[in-house]
C-alpha cells in the first residue's frame, strides 16, 4: 500500500510537469487501483484514451478500472476496443473474454430485474383499473340508494379453463341437474339446431366432396345393386337422391335436428321427378329413437321404425375436427339398424397432423408476444392454414387411422369394440423438427376414404389428393415449447368418441386460462397492411401538428385494442395518449403492450366505453378521465359493413366532450361501395336445390370472403358508390339516410344479396381498401345483406335503395317494372314466379325469434349479476370441455364459452 502511495505522489509530480503524457496517467491509473481509489483509477485511465485513442494499453488500463468498479459492460466495450488495436494481445483477449461472460451474465440479470419491474407495474395498473370499476358501481348504488345482495368479489371473479378438463370424461345426467345448466343446454342446442342448414347449404356447393361421395355409393351399390341404404348426417337430402340415382332400393335418412329435417323435406319435394326418389324416406328421430320393424314392442310412439336392416351405412357426419359431430357414436348407434356384413360410406379416416409455430412477435417493431397468453381454445379452432401466419416446423405426419368399416363389422358381430376406458386410442409419437422455432400450435386435418381407390381431404397442400372446398383445417393449441431443428417433440394424440387431442410431452396438459381473446383480434395484429397505413398516416398527422407550432400533441385512441396504434402514436412523438377499451382483457393486453415497449410514461389505457369518458369534470364530481382535450384522435372500430361497432355514436360524443375544434381525425372520411349479387345454389349435381337457398338469411348482414369463395357468388352488375361519411361531419353523420342509386345489370341471374365494402380515407395520402377486387389483409371481410329475389336480365335496369340508420347500413333492389322476368339458370329458362324463394324460412325464423329473447334475458341476468354470471360460466367452461359428452354441438359450446371468457 505504501509503495503505491509513493507510485501515486510521484506519478502526479510527474504529471504536473508533462500532463498531456498518456503514459503517466495509465501508469498512475494502475498505482491507484492497488491502492484501493478505484474510480481515480478510472479518471486516470479515461484521461489515457482522450490522450492516444488508439494506444491498447490505456484501454486495457480503462478496462481493468470499470471491473475494478464491477461495470462489466463498460470493461467488455474497453478490452474489445484494445484487441482491435492490438490483436495479438494474450492478457487483452483473456480479459475481454471474462469480462464478455460477466457482461452477458449483467444483461440477463437487468433483462430479468427489468421484466419484474414492468410486470410488477402492469399488475398495479391493472388492480388501479379494477378499483376504479369498483369505485364507479358502489358510487351507482349509493346515488340509486339501493345495495346489491352480492359482495364486490363476486363481481371480480372470472371463470378458468384447465386444458387438463378435456382429457376427464363428463357425467350428462350429473351436468344436467343443475338447473341453469339445463337451460344453457337447451339453448346452446337451439343455436346449433340454427346454424345447421345453412352449413348444410354450404356442403351443397362443395361440388369435390359430393362427387367423391356419389362415387363412393356407386361403388357400394355396385357390389350390392338394390340394396337398402341407412343414410345419417347434416343434410342428407343430397345424398339420398345421388344414391336413389345410383340404383339404391331404398334409401332411410335420418335426420337428428328438426331445422335440417324441414330443409331435407323441401328438398326432396323439390325433385319429384328424380330416379327412384319415392324410395327415400326421411326420419326427424335421432338414431337412438329408430328401430326395425318386428324387434321390439311397438307400442312406444316415441319411436319410428324401418321396415328392415339396411345393406349400406353411409355417413355424412364430418367437419374440420373429424369426430366432432358425432361420426363415431353414430355407427355404434346405427349398428343394430343394419346388417352384419354393412357396408359403410366412409370406410376409413386418416388425420394428418403438422407442428406449428404461431405466435405473434414483433409487429410493427413493437413486442406484442404478451398476446399468446389468450390466443388458445377450448376445443380445436377452424382455420385457413393456406391464409393464416404461420410456420410449419415440421413435415406433416399421420397421427390417427380409423378403419371405420371394422368398427361396424365388430359391432355387427356383437363384439366389444376394444378400447380403454376413457381412450379409444392413444399413441405417442417423435416428430422430427425441420425448422427451429417455438411450437405452440399442432395443425390437422382428415382424409376419408369413401372406397379402395376414392378419397377426399380437407387438407391446404397441394398434392394431398381430391381436396374438399368447405371444411378448412382444424388448429390445437399448445403451450409454448422450443423447437429445435434435428430435435424430436414426442406428440401423444388421444382419440374418443368425439375428439381428435394432440399433448406435446415438453408442454403438459398446458396451464390455465383466464381470458379469451376473439381470433379476429389476431387477424388484425397480424394484418401488416392495415398496420403499415395507420402508422404511416399517425406518423404524418403528428408531422403537420408539428410544423403547425404544436408543441404539444395530446392522442386519444378509440377502442384501443392491442394497444398497437397507441404505441405507434407515442413512437412518432406524441406527447400523451389515452387508449379507451371496453373489453377487460384487452384493455390489460395493451396496457401491458405500453408498459413492456417503455411508454408507459406517454400511454395510459382506460377500461371503458369511450362514451364515458369526460376531459372536464363530469356530472357526479369526480376528476376527469383526461387532462385536456386531445388535439388528434385515433381509431379502427370497424366491422365489415363500416359502422356496425358504433363508431359514428362515438365520434360525435368525442368531438363534443374530449376532442379540440382543431384536431385532426386518423381516419378522416371511409367511402362505401355496394353491388347486387347471385350468392345462391341453384343445382347441385343435376337435382334442383334452389328452396336451400332461404337457409341462407340472417337479420343482419354477415361478413363473407368473397374473393376466397368465387364458386359461391358472381356479381350481377357493377360496383357503385354507395355513401360517403366525413368523420368530421360527426353531428350530421348521425341524421339517417336514404339514397337510391340506378344501375344496370351485365348477366342473367337472381339477386339474392347485395354486398358491400368500404375504403377508408386515413388523409389524404393513405386509404384501406376492403373489396374483393383487390389484394388485402385479413382485417375485414365483405359485408353481405340477403334480400328477397329480383331476377334481372342483362342490360336490365334496377334501382338500388341503401340507408343508415347510424348502427349499420341496409340495401333493397326493385327491377324495371317492364323489363322481362324470363332470365337463364344452369343452362334452362326459368320464369321469376318458377325460381322464387322466400327471404326465410318461417319455421327457422320463429326459432330464431325464441333464441334471440332468450339470449337477451340470458345476457341481461349475467351482466347485473354476478352470482348468475359464475353459474353459467361455469356451466359453459364444462360444455366447452367437452360438448360430445354431453351431445352438444362442438363449435356452439365452443364459441359460448369463448363468449363468457371474452
Amino acid at each position: 500500500m505504501e509503495e503505491a502511495e509513493k507510485a501515486i505522489r510521484l506519478y502526479t509530480e510527474a504529471i504536473a510537469g508533462a500532463s498531456t503524457d498518456a503514459e503517466l496517467f495509465a501508469n498512475r491509473s494502475i498505482a491507484h487501483l492497488a491502492a484501493g481509489n478505484r474510480q481515480e483509477a478510472l479518471e486516470d485511465a479515461s484521461q489515457a484514451t482522450n490522450l492516444r485513442p488508439e494506444w491498447a494499453k490505456a484501454q486495457y488500463r480503462l478496462g481493468a478500472a470499470f471491473l475494478a468498479l464491477y461495470e462489466p459492460l463498460a470493461a467488455s466495450a474497453a478490452f474489445q476496443k484494445g484487441l482491435e488495436l492490438e490483436p495479438g494481445n494474450a492478457a487483452m483477449k483473456l480479459q475481454a473474454e471474462q469480462s464478455r461472460s460477466q457482461a452477458d451474465y449483467e444483461r440477463q440479470c437487468m433483462a430479468v430485474y427489468r421484466g419484474l419491474y414492468q410486470r410488477d407495474l402492469v399488475l398495479k395498473l391493472r388492480a388501479v383499473r379494477q378499483r376504479e370499476i369498483e369505485d364507479t358501481m358502489e358510487r351507482q348504488f349509493k346515488q340509486g340508494m339501493a345495495a346489491p345482495d352480492w359482495e364486490m368479489d363476486d363481481y371480480g371473479w372470472r371463470p378458468t379453463f384447465f386444458p387438463a378438463g378435456k382429457l376427464r370424461r363428463l357425467d350428462k345426467e350429473a351436468v344436467l341437474q343443475d338447473k341453469r345448466a339445463l337451460t344453457l343446454y337447451n339453448f346452446i342446442t337451439a343455436l346449433a339446431d340454427l346454424s345447421y342448414p345453412k352449413a348444410a347449404l354450404t356442403q351443397l356447393q362443395d361440388a369435390p366432396y359430393m362427387l367423391a361421395l356419389e362415387d363412393g355409393i356407386r361403388a357400394a351399390l355396385e357390389e350390392q345393386p338394390g340394396a337398402h341404404m341407412l343414410m345419417v348426417g347434416r343434410g342428407c337430402a343430397l345424398p339420398a337422391l345421388l344414391s336413389a340415382r345410383a340404383g339404391a332400393g331404398r334409401v332411410t335418412c335420418v335426420e337428428g335436428s328438426r331445422m335440417l329435417y324441414y330443409m331435407s323435406k323441401q328438398l326432396l319435394r323439390e325433385n319429384p321427378d328424380a330416379p327412384n326418389a319415392a324410395g327415400i324416406c326421411l326420419l326427424d328421430r335421432p338414431l337412438q329413437l329408430i328401430r326395425v320393424k318386428g324387434t321390439e314392442d311397438n307400442s312406444d310412439d316415441r319411436f319410428s321404425e324401418i321396415p328392415n336392416t339396411a345393406d349400406v351405412l353411409v355417413l355424412n357426419l364430418l367437419d374440420y375436427s373429424v369426430l366432432g359431430p358425432g361420426m363415431l357414436n353414430a355407427i355404434d348407434e346405427a349398428a343394430k339398424l343394419v346388417k352384419r356384413e354393412a357396408r359403410i360410406v366412409p370406410g376409413s379416416v386418416k388425420v394428418r397432423a403438422q407442428l406449428l409455430d404461431m405466435r405473434v412477435t414483433n409487429v410493427s417493431g413493437f413486442d406484442l408476444s404478451y398476446l399468446n397468453r389468450y390466443r388458445w381454445g377450448c376445443a380445436a379452432e377452424k382455420v385457413d392454414l393456406s391464409r393464416i401466419p404461420h410456420t410449419a416446423l415440421s413435415e406433416p405426419f399421420e397421427a390417427l387411422h380409423i378403419d371405420l368399416q371394422s368398427r361396424l363389422f365388430h359391432l355387427g358381430q356383437g363384439l366389444q369394440h376394444e378400447a380403454p376406458p376413457q381412450w379409444e386410442s392413444k399413441a405417442t409419437i417423435p416428430v422430427p423438427v425441420l425448422h427451429s422455432g417455438r411450437c405452440s400450435a399442432v395443425g390437422f386435418w382428415f382424409e376419408l376414404g369413401l372406397h379402395a381407390d376414392i378419397s377426399i381431404s380437407s387438407s391446404h397442400l397441394e398434392g394431398e389428393g381430391c381436396r374438399s372446398m368447405v371444411w378448412g383445417q382444424a388448429v390445437q393449441y399448445l403451450d409454448e415449447m422450443p423447437a429445435q431443428k434435428g430435435t424430436e417433440i414426442l406428440v401423444t394424440v388421444r382419440q374418443d368418441r368425439g375428439q381428435v387431442h394432440f399433448a406435446a410431452a415438453a408442454a403438459g396438459f398446458g396451464r390455465p386460462r383466464h381470458a379469451h381473446i376473439p381470433r379476429w383480434h389476431f387477424d388484425m395484429v397480424l394484418d401488416t397492411q392495415r398496420n403499415a397505413a395507420y402508422q404511416a398516416a399517425i406518423h404524418r398527422a403528428i408531422e403537420l401538428k408539428r410544423a403547425a407550432g404544436e408543441e404539444a400533441i395530446y392522442v386519444l385512441d378509440i377502442g384501443a385494442g392491442s394497444g398497437i396504434l397507441s404505441l405507434m402514436a407515442a413512437r412518432a412523438g406524441a406527447t400523451h395518449v389515452t387508449g379507451a377499451e371496453l373489453c377487460q382483457h384487452m384493455c390489460d393486453v395493451a396496457a401491458e403492450a405500453v408498459v413492456m415497449n417503455g411508454y408507459a410514461a406517454q400511454c395510459i389505457m382506460i377500461n371503458r366505453d369511450v362514451r364515458r369518458l369526460y376531459a372536464t369534470k363530469p356530472p357526479d364530481g369526480t376528476q376527469p378521465d383526461m387532462e385536456q382535450k386531445a388535439n388528434l384522435c385515433i381509431y379502427e372500430v370497424f366491422d365489415s359493413g363500416l359502422i356496425g361497432e358504433g363508431v359514428l355514436h362515438m365520434l360525435l360524443w368525442a368531438k363534443e366532450k374530449l376532442l379540440t375544434e382543431d384536431v385532426v381525425l386518423v381516419p378522416s372520411a371511409a367511402t362505401v361501395y355496394c353491388q347486387p349479387i347471385q350468392l345462391r345454389c341453384d343445382n347441385a349435381l343435376g337435382f334442383r336445390v334452389e328452396q336451400a337457398n332461404r337457409w341462407r338469411w340472417r337479420p343482419d348482414y354477415e361478413g363473407v370472403e368473397l374473393a376466397c369463395n368465387r364458386h359461391m357468388w358472381h356479381a350481377l352488375g357493377p360496383a357503385t358508390e354507395a355513401m360517403a361519411f366525413d368523420f368530421y361531419e360527426a353531428v350530421a353523420n348521425m341524421q339517417p339516410v336514404e339514397l337510391t342509386i340506378s344501375g344496370k345489370a351485365f348477366a342473367d341471374g337472381i339477386c339474392n344479396a347485395v354486398a358491400f365494402w368500404f375504403t377508408l380515407h386515413l388523409d389524404e395520402e393513405t386509404e384501406l381498401h376492403t373489396g374483393p377486387y383487390i389484394d388485402k389483409g385479413p382485417t375485414w371481410q365483405q359485408a353481405v345483406q340477403h334480400i328477397p329475389e329480383v331476377p334481372l336480365s342483362d342490360g336490365e335496369k334496377y334501382i338500388l335503395t341503401v340507408k343508415h340508420d347510424t348502427y349499420g347500413l341496409s340495401f333493397a333492389l326493385q327491377a324495371d317494372p317492364g323489363a322481362s322476368k324470363a332470365i337463364v339458370l344452369a343452362g334452362k329458362s326459368h320464369s321469376a314466379a318458377a325460381s322464387a324463394v322466400p327471404l326465410y324460412d318461417p319455421i327457422w325464423k320463429r326459432l330464431h325469434d325464441e333464441v334471440s329473447k332468450v339470449n337477451g334475458e340470458l345476457t341481461k341476468t349475467v351482466v347485473q349479476n354476478p352470482l348468475e354470471y359464475r353459474a353459467i360460466a361455469m356451466a359453459a367452461v364444462q360444455f366447452g370441455s367437452r360438448p360430445h359428452d354431453l351431445g352438444l354441438d362442438v363449435e356452439q359450446a365452443t364459441a359460448f364459452c369463448h363468449r363468457l371468457m371474452s
